[in-house]
């Protein structure tokens, strides 16, 4: 009897002992260990392509701008669009709240001397998209009129969802001037004609490229100030 007693005694201590590692030094279970997922950003949803925001903003089709040429952002492919198809709808009111106040009264000008029958002879605006040396949006603008072309240059920024445009001086028949990268070409011989200005003889005034630079720092004539393309000889794009 006693050694029944003594048998269950040490049943109950090995029970204690695997069950509960109890005084013996048993291991007690780990936790397992919890794996949590970091909450991944959503996605930033693809910018539209141009001939879908084309399709959406019912943009003219005479205006032409290519998916290597658009900006990366959809809603600076829009106020381009939205600019020029202002323009070659001769929109004023349109083009005024998005043009810079220092280009109200050239625009006034243009609306006086039949802005939209220039614009009705245009056959196609195709857009160049780039930057300033100085780090400054642009887009160029070259208007057809048969076979003649004629050249924009227009700076843009934007603050929050408003974007505001502002003339470039340009001159007639600048395309002529231009080749290979057009944007990056009007922004070389801007250079080069700034160059010149600085240099000394102030009774002087000096050609560049078929065009006047005073040593008082203005480039061209009145001409030269951005309005609706003349109809004046030109050359084909990329000459």
């Amino acid at each position: 009897m006693n050694q029944n007693k003594s048998v269950w005694s040490v049943l109950l201590m090995f029970l204690a002992i695997s069950v509960f590692g109890i005084g013996c030094g048993g291991e007690e279970e780990k936790p397992k260990q919890v794996v949590t997922q970091k909450p991944t950003a959503p996605k930033r949803p693809k910018a539209k392509t141009v001939d879908q925001l084309v399709s959406d903003l019912s943009i003219d089709n005479r205006i032409f701008l290519s998916e290597d040429e658009a900006p990366r952002r959809e809603s600076e492919r829009i106020a381009i669009l939205n600019f020029f198809n202002a323009m070659i709808q001769s929109d004023l009111d349109s083009i005024k709240s998005m043009l810079s106040y220092s280009d109200h009264m050239e625009l006034d000008t243009m609306s006086k001397e039949n802005m939209s029958s220039y614009m009705d002879s245009v056959s196609l605006i195709e857009l160049l998209t780039g930057e300033s040396p100085e780090g400054t949006s642009c887009v160029m603008a070259i208007y057809e009129i048969g076979m003649d072309y004629q050249v924009q240059m227009w700076f843009y920024q934007n603050k929050g969802s408003d974007f505001t445009f502002s003339a470039a001086e340009t001159s007639p028949n600048l395309i002529e001037k231009l080749s290979g990268n057009l944007v990056q070409n009007y922004f070389d011989l801007k250079s080069k004609q700034a160059e010149i200005a600085l240099q000394p003889d102030e009774e002087t005034s000096y050609s560049l490229a078929g065009e006047i630079t005073s040593t008082d720092g203005s480039v061209g004539t009145d001409e030269s100030r951005p309005g609706p393309p003349p109809s004046r000889p030109g050359g084909p794009l990329g000459q």
